[in-house]
This record gives structure tokens, C-alpha cells and sequence, in this order.
């Protein structure tokens, strides 16, 4: 199914997407990315998390949504 959903992405260097998990909206997300900046911690130089609004395809993983690809940017 496409939806459009708030997503935490951990990027590297800037442009390289590492992983991507949707989250239950803007509050969800950005409490989750506080959690996850903390246990990144300092000594993980270039990887940074957003939290942004995308269109994406879901699949239902044993009852859990999963983010398929990034139809757009």
C-alpha cells in the first residue's frame, strides 16, 4: 500500500540513507530520534537522523509496517 507517512531516516555523510522505520507521526518521530541521536552518540562522525513527512510503499511484516521504497523525496 502507498501512504504518506512520517519516517526517522539515519543518514550518513550527508546523502546515504542506512535505514529508514515509519513512526506514528511528527511527535513519534521526533521522540524516537532523540532516543536514537543519543545512542549514536558523538564517536559516530557523519551519521546524523531526520525525521521527515514521505510517500511511501508499506508492507505488513508479521504485523509490523515496513517501509518497501521511497516512491518521493
Amino acid at each position: 500500500m502507498i501512504e504518506m507517512v512520517f519516517a526517522m531516516m539515519m543518514i550518513k555523510d550527508g546523502n546515504k540513507v542506512l535505514e529508514y522505520v515509519p513512526t506514528g507521526g511528527m511527535s513519534d518521530c521526533l521522540q524516537q530520534k532523540r532516543v536514537v541521536s543519543r545512542q549514536i552518540g558523538e564517536e559516530q562522525e557523519g551519521i546524523y537522523v531526520q525525521c521527515k513527512e514521505l510517500k511511501v510503499e508499506l508492507e505488513n511484516d508479521m504485523g509490523r509496517l515496513r517501509i518497501v521504497r521511497i516512491i518521493e523525496e
